[in-house]
């Protein structure tokens, strides 16, 4: 194990260990095409990735992507094609995870990527880059992985805009709404990963080297949950570490 690691490398080696072999994955902007190629070059040579863009990946892209239409994701692709392709992959229930980031994320899962502030009061509303795919994927795939910041004013009660559904408000919420997908299974943030319990509401199972539940509470806004297991999470191995930067050389994303 490694003591000389970022808290975005942490964060990235085990959001990608949410990721099995086999799986189709349709990436999000950001830390999410991080993850993905570092899952690829390790434990899940046969991932399927999807893209907004269009793109379709059977193997690593050969650079980093810095829009989800970078070049570098169809550059020697395996099927190049518009958005149409991948998002109705999405509607046919053909994406096993849908992978987003988020500016603002609540105790249900919901992610706000679109503002903060009073929506009804446009001069008090600060817009951020807004949806995109988000929405599609969070409701079509099958299950949704989440990896962001973590803080008081982004781990919220309720989030200031409802642009990606996640358990929406509780149990039976999506099934309501004719979701097809299962919702969200796990947030990584830059203190700890977290599950959901049987009211969808998320709870933390373990925390990252250097922190401890106290402090992972005092950056949430609402009133965490803890798994009775929860644990220390393992830290990243020099041989993690030296493939994840040779995936983001310049600290693009990792900083």
């Amino acid at each position: 194990m490694s003591a000389n690691y970022k808290l975005t490398e942490l964060m990235v080696v085990r959001c990608a260990k949410e990721i099995a072999d086999g799986e189709v994955v349709f990436a999000g902007v950001g830390l999410p095409l991080v993850v993905v190629g570092f899952a690829m070059v390790t434990h899940a040579p046969n991932m399927i990735l999807f893209t907004e863009g269009g793109s379709i990946r059977a193997t690593a892209p050969p650079g980093l992507a810095i829009t989800v239409d970078d070049p570098a994701l169809f550059a020697n692709g395996d099927a190049t094609f518009g958005m149409l392709a991948t998002m109705a992959a999405l509607q046919r229930g053909e994406v096993d995870v849908a992978f987003i980031g988020g500016a603002q994320i609540d105790k249900y899962g919901n992610i706000n990527s679109t503002g903060v502030g009073d929506w009804s009061k446009p001069d008090s509303f600060t817009y951020f880059a807004g949806s995109g795919g988000a929405n599609d994927m969070a409701t079509s795939g099958k299950r949704v992985l989440a990896i962001m910041p973590q803080d008081p004013k982004k781990f919220v009660e309720k989030v200031d805009y409802l642009t990606t559904p996640g358990y929406l408000d509780g149990p039976g919420s999506r099934e309501k709404l004719g979701m097809i997908g299962g919702g969200p299974s796990c947030v990584v943030s830059t203190m700890g990963v977290y599950r959901f319990d049987e009211n969808k509401e998320m709870m933390l199972v373990e925390y990252f080297p250097g922190q401890s539940v106290e402090k992972v509470k005092a950056n949430c806004s609402f009133d965490l949950k803890v798994a009775p297991d929860v644990k220390e999470t393992v830290p990243p191995t020099e041989d993690e570490l030296v493939i994840l930067r040779n995936i983001d050389p310049t600290g693009f994303y990792l900083g």
